[in-house]
């Protein structure tokens, strides 16, 4: 008795079923039972992190119901280990009529810089809320109901930053055919490893002024995620003649080898040669720094003095010389009188001889100052 009752439960559940296939034209009759359909496309969602995007990708995904009556379905998350990104699904709630489809996005919201190694697995769900009317509590469950699962990777897109460091970046005064060397780094600024290049962008310009490039014009290095490269050199070296003065810019630039749209990292050097003929004259001001001119304003100071001494010298000479020409002058002893003679008209005349004695010694200086000259 049991078991004819249960066989006729089964025949009444199977007519339940089958009953919408009986009442649906060809063209709608799908599966006699509930499923559901999950399709989010053939390729995994990638995420760009460049410091300058917004770091937000979305994957559309469609929800398909298959059978022969109206159904709704429900999505959710099943999975997801991101900690960096987020997931989050535009809608997850459908109510489909028999064969039709709907879409959703599962959108990816992250942060910029993200290493790229960096990986993320996810899992959606799609389940059978309700068909033809009867709750999911009221369907049979096991292989009755066809609930589906879609699995799927984010991947962090690669992309390329570069900065290139160099110390000196005044400009290279040269000389004809001088060679002058640059030596630099390169950090990697992208978010994986990265093969750096640094080249003269100009170098076709340099070339044509007769400008070489005796170590090559690019240098490139592996380097990893967030590391810098040992210490790079490059040189020029100068055109063996000018006939005018030259200037001309030399223009560096690092940049990403995986990635063409990265940015890159330039740096402009000025680069002065100046012609032979004017470069003498220039050698020979510039030979006249502060210490020659103290030397000749020393040694000019000393022969003017020498010069002055030696006029001094020659003038003192001169008026101490003796005269040949002239006799000694000796001095008359004054000799007085014992006793007072009365004869005044004898010594008026004794006193203007001695004027006449005194005149002759006052021409005797003279002769010594005509002497002297």
């Amino acid at each position: 008795m049991a078991t004819m009752r249960k066989g006729l439960i089964l025949c009444l559940v199977f007519g339940l079923f089958l009953a919408p296939c009986l009442v649906l034209p060809a063209s709608a009759q799908g599966s006699p039972i509930p499923a559901v359909e999950l399709d989010c496309g053939p390729s995994d969602p990638v995420l760009d992190v460049r410091p300058t995007s917004d770091a937000e990708v979305k994957l559309q995904c469609t929800v398909t119901n298959p059978t022969s009556a109206s159904e709704v379905i429900s999505v959710e998350t099943l999975e997801w280990d991101g900690t960096l990104v987020e997931l989050a699904l535009s809608e997850d709630s459908f109510t489909l009529a028999a064969g039709e489809e709907d879409t959703f996005d599962v959108v990816f919201t992250g942060q910029t810089k993200i290493p790229a190694s960096t990986d993320y697995s996810f899992e959606l769900g799609a389940k059978v809320e309700s068909w033809n009317n009867l709750p999911y509590g009221q369907l049979p469950d096991g292989p009755w109901v066809a609930n589906t699962t879609y699995s799927g990777d984010l991947i962090i897109e690669s992309y390329g930053m570069v900065e290139l460091l160099l110390s000196d970046v005044s400009t290279r005064y040269m000389d004809t055919s001088e060679e002058v060397e640059f030596s630099f780094q390169v950090t990697n600024k992208g978010n994986d490893d990265d093969l750096l290049e640094v080249l003269f962008v100009n170098a076709a310009d340099l070339e044509a002024a007769q400008f070489t490039f005796p170590s090559g014009k690019k240098v490139n290095e592996n380097v990893p995620y967030q590391g810098t490269s040992g210490v790079k050199t490059l040189s020029i070296r100068a055109p063996s003649s000018v006939s005018e003065d030259l200037r001309m810019p030399l223009i560096i630039r690092a940049q990403s080898g995986d990635d063409d749209d990265a940015p890159f990292s330039e740096i402009t050097i000025q680069l002065d040669i100046t012609a032979p003929s004017k470069n003498a004259g220039i050698d020979g001001l510039d030979s006249l720094n502060s210490d020659s001119t103290l030397l000749y304003a020393s040694i000019g100071g000393g022969a003017i003095l020498l010069v002055l001494f030696l006029v001094v010298l020659i003038r003192v000479v001169t008026k101490k010389k003796p005269n040949k020409n002239k006799m000694p002058q000796i001095q008359q002893p004054i000799i007085l009188p014992e006793e007072p003679v009365q004869q005044p008209s004898a010594d008026d005349f004794d006193d203007l001889f001695d004027d006449l004695d005194e005149s002759s010694s006052s021409n005797d200086e003279f002769d010594d100052l005509f002497d002297d000259l």
